[in-house]
């Protein structure tokens, strides 16, 4: 009896400690994924823009971008993250459906264009703005076009945003 109870102890600390190398291996593998994250928001993102709150003809509020492409490639599509605010400067939670705004305007090398969204819900006033992903024509990407809202929080590019006048 004394020796089933040892030999089922020592398979037990056995298994334990396999699951600490298990271990191991998940933060070593979380670690080199926080790398590839943090690496696909290295360098430039190619483009410099600027962005203005305004109200459309209904009265409801309308963000314009003006984007510049500072690389010799041109530029597919960007995809933005916009955080709003209401009056007291304070993240609207509910508000989910825009967050992530989207243009496949084509952007020539060197060349320049302005986008605008209107959004649905009235109480945003204005709104935190970071580009997480720049597409080129030949097929490459700055940023990550899948990044959770964390990620582009912390590695994204923020875009000043001029409120209404």
């Amino acid at each position: 009896m004394i020796l089933a109870i040892i030999v089922f102890v020592a398979v037990v600390a056995g298994t334990s400690s396999d699951s600490g190398t298990g271990t191991s291996n998940e933060k070593g593998n979380t670690q080199t994924t926080l790398s590839k994250i943090a690496e696909a928001f290295d360098g430039d993102c190619g483009i410099s823009a600027s962005a203005e709150m305004d109200s459309n003809i209904i009265g409801y509020p309308s963000l314009n971008i003006s984007i510049k492409n500072n690389t010799d490639k041109k530029i597919e599509a960007i995809k933005f993250y916009a955080v709003p605010l209401d009056v007291y400067g304070e993240e609207i939670t509910y508000w989910t459906s825009q967050n992530k705004l989207y243009t496949d305007t084509e952007i020539v090398a060197g060349g320049s264009n302005s986008i605008s969204f209107d959004f649905i819900e009235d109480s945003v006033k204005t709104l935190e703005l970071y580009v997480y992903s720049v597409y080129f024509e030949d097929g490459t990407e700055w940023g990550d076009k899948d990044a959770t809202k964390s990620n582009i929080l912390k590695y994204g590019v923020p875009i000043e945003v001029a409120g209404e006048s």
